[in-house]
């Protein structure tokens, strides 16, 4: 509405809803989707717009993960998978328990570390309280964020797939890489967000490096030469022209 410069009164007329209710509704944090869709027939949006609106929103206002949270997650990184499985990953406590074959002593034990940190309330054994706006936003270079960039790093080497873009020596400014950078990153939630409601759709773990633009060569050195590689090259070459005949 502001950028479009529509007053409450404007839309109020447009869409045929009192102003007040108009002010209620759109301060309710669990107003319905049908409302949500009605309202942005009259704001030329639609909910995918907005859903990449709020995901800005949302990394915008979202604090990192406290210094002291953040060393303590890197010295003990299980902390930091058991919340992110309660809190992202909708686990319940006893389905962690029996997905990772924990004794109710070690649950305790984890319920507790994270009580101390502050991310949950216990109210009684595994009873939990979730506090609010658990987000896992790490600052760049902290130990946290070490360990998670060289973990993700090992994820990705397990699986021998060729890159899907191999470019050598591109000229790019620092501006120009932030740009790319935020571009890609909006499309791949814009496209996250089309894909929620899909359950034929696997998630995908994404990494993107631009590194100094160094030759790339294929051999280690440049050998001195001996007089039986042309015996060598020459013997590919006949075969190679051999098997093309066949």
């Amino acid at each position: 509405m502001k950028t479009q410069n529509i007053s409450f009164t404007q839309m109020s007329e447009n869409c045929q809803v009192p102003v007040s209710s108009l002010k209620r509704q759109f301060h309710n944090t669990s107003l319905g989707i049908d409302k949500i869709s009605y309202y942005c027939t009259f704001l030329n949006t639609d909910i995918l717009q907005l859903s990449v609106v709020a995901k800005k929103l949302q990394h915008f206002n979202t604090k990192a993960i406290p210094e002291n949270n953040n060393i303590t997650f890197a010295q003990f990184p299980f902390l930091y998978d058991f919340i992110y499985m309660l809190s992202s990953l909708k686990y319940s406590v006893e389905k962690i328990q029996k997905k990772h074959d924990l004794s109710d002593q070690s649950i305790s034990h984890y319920l507790r570390a994270l009580e101390i940190m502050g991310y949950l309330k216990i109210i009684e054994k595994k009873r939990i309280q979730l506090k609010p706006s658990v987000r896992f936003i790490t600052t760049e270079n902290t130990p946290l964020d070490t360990l998670f960039v060289e973990r993700f790093k090992n994820h990705q080497d397990k699986y021998s797939i060729r890159p899907n873009v191999c470019i050598a020596q591109v000229k790019l400014t620092e501006e120009q890489i932030v740009q790319l950078e935020s571009n890609l990153y909006d499309q791949f939630i814009t496209f996250h967000n089309q894909n929620l409601v899909r359950e034929d759709v696997e998630f995908r773990n994404v990494c993107l490096s631009i590194v100094p633009g160094l030759d790339v060569k294929l051999s280690e050195e440049m050998p001195a030469l001996e007089g039986n590689i042309l015996q060598e090259v020459t013997a590919l070459q006949n075969a190679t022209y051999e098997s093309l005949k066949e």
